[in-house]
């Protein structure tokens, strides 16, 4: 594994610049013990270059400029340093597109038609794939593949900080929460660049309201992401938002509200989800985590990769767009959802098997 993300962010990205020149160096020189003396120069170069093939997922949705042009092609130079040093890229499972910049299809495209493999996690970017390549590259194969996170492992925490404590011994249904740090924000420049309906910080103050008072079940709210963002005059995460939610709800209603107070790896957070009957999220990987563990979601859209990774499972119908439907809309099908559980349920436990099948079948023969 060749790791970009050792350092901050403006040394990672003057890194990368670096290793970039370094890799043009090395396709343009055509002597030998040169090529040789800068690959042994450079840590991620000579790690590069031992590698039997370089995988790029890109995090699964980042294959696109919904996040800013910048951050696509600073995120795609490692792939373009693979390339320049003549190793094998496979494109694993992701979400490719939207593109709004030229500039961003021109650099994908660039990439899409130099890797060996692709693999998409929708059958839409399938789609996209084949339209972006055209004619010229038309014989070349886009495999689907559901998210990896499918097969992550559940490792439940043995004392999850979890306050008020979960009783887990009453029949009374849990539902898990994910409130989105970035979409609490509008987004990154928060001018709610995703074009959601509707204000998400008013839309998650109603819908826990709600759950407390058209359901019996108690609500876990789980953070997903622990990065820092500036939300009005202070610092917040997930954890922090979670808190500040639960304080703002009516306090007849705080014994059956949970939260969990300190951070989790990937796979313990996971296990923490597990807890739960059914579960609402803005987080993609956080959705992944409870369909994976046969517990009914609903997904918060704010882009078309929730609507391709809920349609790989067949439930299409449980993504709640919040670009194209109003806050009542949203409610209701999340309630709909809920009352639907089992049924949910029982549709996931005969297909969450085959899709984790399907994954591991297909990394097995990736490389050959």
């Amino acid at each position: 594994m060749v790791n970009f993300r050792l350092s901050p962010r403006g040394a990672l990205r003057e890194h990368l610049l670096w290793v970039l020149f370094l890799a043009c160096i090395c396709r343009l020189m055509p002597i030998t013990t040169i090529r040789n003396w800068i690959v042994r120069s450079n840590q991620r170069l000579r790690v590069l270059m031992a590698a039997d093939f370089v995988g790029d997922i890109r995090a699964g949705d980042s294959f696109s400029d919904i996040y800013g042009v910048r951050r696509f092609l600073f995120g795609i130079i490692p792939s373009i340093i693979a390339i320049l040093m003549r190793k094998k890229l496979v494109l694993l499972p992701q979400t490719y597109g939207p593109f709004k910049s030229k500039v961003s299809k021109q650099a994908a495209r660039f990439v899409m038609r130099r890797a060996v493999k692709l693999y998409s996690r929708d059958r839409d970017s399938i789609e996209l794939v084949h339209e972006m390549l055209g004619e010229q590259d038309k014989r070349k194969s886009v495999q689907f593949c559901p998210d990896v996170a499918f097969v992550l492992e559940s490792v439940l925490p043995e004392n999850p900080d979890i306050q008020p404590e979960l009783n887990r011994e009453s029949n009374i249904p849990l539902i898990g929460f994910n409130i989105s740090s970035m979409l609490y924000r509008e987004g990154y420049t928060g001018n709610n660049e995703y074009g959601l309906m509707f204000n998400y910080k008013e839309f998650v103050h109603i819908l826990l309201r709600d759950l407390m008072e058209r359901t019996n079940a108690h609500v876990l709210l789980v953070p997903h992401e622990y990065f820092l963002y500036k939300i009005g005059s202070q610092e917040c995460n997930e954890i922090h938002i979670s808190e500040k939610e639960r304080e703002s709800t009516d306090k007849k209603y705080h014994d059956r509200i949970h939260l969990v107070k300190r951070e989790y790896n990937q796979n313990e957070i996971k296990g923490i989800i597990g807890l739960c009957d059914f579960f609402v999220g803005s987080r993609m990987h956080a959705c992944i985590a409870a369909l994976s563990q046969c517990i009914p979601a609903v997904g918060i859209a704010y882009s078309k990769k929730f609507h391709g990774v809920f349609e790989s499972i067949g439930l299409s119908d449980c993504v709640a767009d919040a670009r194209t439907s109003t806050k009542d809309e949203l409610l209701g099908k999340i309630i709909s959802s809920f009352e639907k559980r089992e049924f949910i349920r029982n549709h996931l436990m005969r297909t969450i098997p085959s899709i984790q099948r399907e994954i591991q079948n297909i990394f097995r023969n990736i490389y050959y």
